[in-house]
């Protein structure tokens, strides 16, 4: 099964030139749109734009509760790094605070 993305209309459509399905969202419907996209069980690509427009311990819950698993990713002018993946690990590990 292929991912969805979710993102802004021109990253939404650069993703669909790929040949991949994609939602248009926006600051306002953003957790809605994720919400929805959730419950149809395939992986959910969303640019780190509009991750950084959800509150960030919805965003968590949303994360860990999402099956297949949700991966944020920049938009298309390369805008938005995600999450550092790495501070967590550390964080997680008790080697970073």
């Amino acid at each position: 099964m292929s991912p969805l993305v979710i993102g802004d209309r021109l990253t939404s459509a650069g993703f669909r030139l790929a040949g991949l399905d994609t939602v248009v969202a926006t600051a306002e419907d953003v957790v809605a749109r994720v919400r929805s996209a959730a419950k149809n069980r395939q992986p959910i690509l969303l640019t780190a734009d509009l991750a950084a427009r959800i509150p960030a311990e919805e965003l968590e819950e949303i994360i860990r509760q999402a099956r297949p698993p949700l991966a944020i990713v920049p938009d298309v002018s390369g805008h938005g790094d995600g999450p550092d993946l790495a501070a967590r690990v550390r964080r997680a590990l008790g080697v970073e605070t």
